[in-house]
């Protein structure tokens, strides 16, 4: 009949021929067994629509009964380290030029039993041409001095002499064939061209020399170009890590005479990645931006230059301008010793600085690899490095692409063993992130809906390795995790763990006393983690052990300076790998995610006392500050107390689950089970998500692709973080109106994050 439903499973008459009993019973039992299939699929289907998007522990068995991550700190090898540290060393890899690179990282990999694959991306780079710097009498033309522009070679390494190697250069950095003449102006910061202002130096039409150090080679450019600078030339002073520090190499890990460090002048704290494609992934067929409407590219060309090359240059200023030990106390650098006076200038003979690079589109390649999760396969935990450097790049990235095949070879025996992770594990090997963060930030913007969505966490690991220092940036909700993981990783050479040390360490940074828990830093960018937390908003880690920055983007970040004088028998790579392991392993198959809120919500009571003083600082009128300041702090205060109650509150349903169900949900009864993972699921979703709450989709002012309203990099501060960023630079605008609506914006996201956690 017209619009009857039709049945399921339709079952025939009995056939001709069937009438005898024996038949007729034969029949009503097949009919039967029909009618129970149908049951059956009715059964699965309803079922598969109660279940859809949860967890599959009640479909899929369980992993074997070991403790992965005590197995897994059995496996990283010391000889495979040093193997794979050679490979990576073995020449210079740039990015755009090392696909042979990425190919091997992919099939080392998928050799371990992990499925991975190269994604390209297509950003527009710069590579150099012809550069030149030349001291020169302007009425004369006599040239009394030309820079050298090379590292020299260095017997018994072979990195210093790689034909491949590059010249003095920065990635991004503007065309131009500029003269002028020579100002200096210490470290280049903000503060400094204030210094050479009010001293009556102006630096307009000039060119001028700074160091490294203090804020990033591209502010300092950024902030020349403001004072109307012709160029910059960028040297490294051997206070800052050069003979000052200690023995150079190659009798020391410190920077020699004629080192000096290339990397990127994009203005990174605009927006990273490539710059002709902001917020959005620079496939092949991407719209692009002109080139002159890119806002994180500076417009005055610039060089880097080592202290031998520098030193003609301050011989040139002497008696000129003034005495920089009167514009600044730290205006001296380590040149004193050979006989070098720091003056200002502006010098009488001129410098020509010529720099010529070439700019095209240039594939890129990532490498993601992926370990599907057998109960939560659509969470997933993302731990990645850059495999692209200026040069060998030993320290900078080598060290933790090392770690990171060691790392997949140890998951790999973990899934021979018959493991799965209870999550998902995206390994990501990325490309160009020394030219702007590239590699990383484009996989994010591209991919941005699905990690909104389901990812749990990043783990960054940079330099895994370029001393003996352990110091690691995060966000508050993962420092728990991270204690409890040091702790379980023996720091090497000692009958210690990597937290104790670390804790000792940490005294440094709070006043020489020694504090009750190791420090955790709050995450502003320079590197991979930037993407991923201050535009995404998923929760991230970057941590390495540093303390040596004497071959810091030179050929001398070599195999030989690693083996020499860093890590000769790879114990400190062996503990990264470890280390990291450990926590990936943690965020994919912990039941219950060992992140803590209640630290999140508590930690921001410290960002907002921390702002408050930093906006006092900037409000020229003392009268009645306390006050003044309290009522502009009334909802930001109001709103972290919600939080903190919120935490709790979240804190006692985790206590709930453990205590009525425990974390497994191990329990015979199906109907028990199901509250138990609603429950558990419920939980996980709370801290998973907490950092996407404080996600502003309009993002900070002036510099929107930054999003997070608690921590990004300042808009002066280069790599390091801002607290409260959008509060800060209204504060220092003196735009109160603004930081009215920002503060009132701020808390009521915070908020929203308090309600969230209640959300059951």
């Amino acid at each position: 009949m017209l619009g009857e439903k039709q049945p399921l499973i339709t079952t025939p008459p009995a056939p001709a021929g069937c009438e005898s009993e024996k038949c007729q019973r034969m029949y009503k039992r097949i009919k039967v067994g029909l009618l129970a299939i149908a049951s059956a699929a009715l059964a699965l289907h309803v079922l598969g629509k109660v279940f859809k998007g949860c967890e599959h522990d009640h479909l899929t068995p369980h992993t074997p009964d070991f403790d992965a991550g005590k197995v897994f700190l059995s496996f990283p090898s010391t000889k495979h380290l040093r193997e794979n540290l050679a490979y990576y060393t073995s020449g210079t890899h740039v990015a755009g030029i090392n696909r042979t690179q990425a190919v091997y990282t992919r099939d080392y990999i998928q050799a371990q039993g992990i499925d991975a694959e190269i994604v390209e991306y297509y950003p527009w780079m710069n590579y150099p041409v012809d550069q030149r710097v030349a001291l020169f009498n302007a009425t004369t033309s006599e040239v009394l001095f030309e820079a050298g522009l090379k590292e020299d070679v260095i017997p018994g390494d072979p990195a210093s002499e790689d034909p491949n190697n590059l010249p003095a250069f920065h990635g991004y950095s503007a065309n131009g064939n500029v003269t002028g003449q020579l100002v200096y102006a210490n470290y280049g910061s903000l503060d400094d061209f204030k210094a050479l202002k009010a001293a009556g130096i102006s630096i307009k039409d000039k060119v001028v020399l700074v160091r490294y150090g203090e804020m990033t080679r591209g502010l300092k450019v950024y902030a020349a170009g403001l004072d109307g600078a012709r160029g910059v030339l960028i040297y490294s002073d051997p206070a800052d890590d050069g003979y000052v520090q200690g023995p150079v190499y190659p009798e020391g890990p410190w920077r020699p005479e004629s080192s000096f460090q290339r990397g990127s002048v994009s203005l990174i704290q605009i927006y990273p990645g490539d710059p002709l494609t902001p917020g959005y992934a620079a496939t092949k067929d991407a719209p692009r931006l002109d080139p002159n409407e890119a806002t994180n590219l500076n417009r005055i060309p610039s060089l880097p230059l080592s202290y031998r090359d520098a030193e003609p240059l301050l011989r040139a200023l002497k008696g000129q301008g003034k005495l920089a030990k009167e514009v600044g106390d730290n205006w001296v650098g380590g040149l004193t010793s050979k006989g070098v006076e720091y003056w200002t200038g502006p010098s009488e003979l001129s410098v020509n600085l010529l720099n010529q690079v070439e700019y095209k589109i240039t594939p890129i390649q990532n490498v993601i690899a992926r370990i599907e999760g057998w109960s939560e396969p659509n969470r997933a935990v993302i731990i990645g490095n850059h495999r692209d450097a200026w040069c060998a790049g030993a320290s900078d990235p080598s060290s933790g692409s090392a770690a990171m095949l060691e790392l997949s070879r140890g998951l790999g025996k973990l899934l021979k063993l018959g493991w799965r992770p209870r999550r998902t594990i995206i390994l990501g090997s990325w490309d160009a992130e020394e030219y702007s963060l590239i590699g990383s930030t484009e996989w994010v913007e591209e991919n941005q809906k699905w990690l909104n969505a389901e990812a749990v966490a990043y783990v960054n690991v940079d330099g895994a390795v370029g001393g003996s220092e352990y110091a690691v940036g995060g966000s508050p909700v993962l420092k728990h995790l991270l204690y409890e993981a040091t702790k379980q990783v023996p720091y090497p050479h000692s009958n210690q763990t990597v937290y104790d040390v670390w804790l000792r360490d940490s005294a440094k940074y709070a006043g020489g006393v020694k504090p009750e828990k190791p420090i955790v830093f709050p995450l502003g960018s320079g590197s991979d983690f930037t993407a991923f937390m201050s535009h995404a908003g998923i929760s991230s880690i970057d941590m390495g052990f540093g303390g040596y920055g004497g071959s810091y983007h030179s050929n001398y970040d070599s195999f030989n300076w690693m083996s020499k004088f860093v890590d000769p028998d790879f114990k400190f790579h062996q503990a990264m790998t470890r280390l990291w392991g450990l926590l990936t392993i943690r965020l994919a198959d912990d039941p219950v995610l060992d992140l803590k809120p209640t630290t999140y919500a508590e930690d921001l009571k410290d960002y907002i006392d921390g702002i408050e003083a930093y906006v006092a600082s900037q409000i020229p009128d003392k009268t009645g500050i306390d006050e003044t300041i309290a009522k502009k702090f009334r909802h930001l205060r109001r709103a972290q107390r919600n939080l903190l109650r919120s935490a709790y509150y979240l804190e006692k349903r985790l206590q709930y689950l453990q205590r009525v169900y425990g974390e497994g949900c191990q329990m015979s009864s199906g109907r028990r089970r199901r509250r138990c993972f609603e429950l558990r699921k419920s939980i996980n979703e709370r801290v998973t998500k907490l950092e996407r709450q404080f996600i502003d989709p309009s993002g900070i002012p002036g510099r929107e692709w930054y999003k997070h309203i608690l921590v990004s990099p300042g808009r002066w501060m280069g790599y390091d973080s801002q607290i409260f960023p959008a509060l800060a630079e209204a504060a220092e605008d003196g735009n109160w109106k603004a930081f009215q609506a920002y503060e009132e914006r701020a808390a009521g996201l915070i908020d929203d994050a308090a309600r969230f956690l209640r959300k059951f």
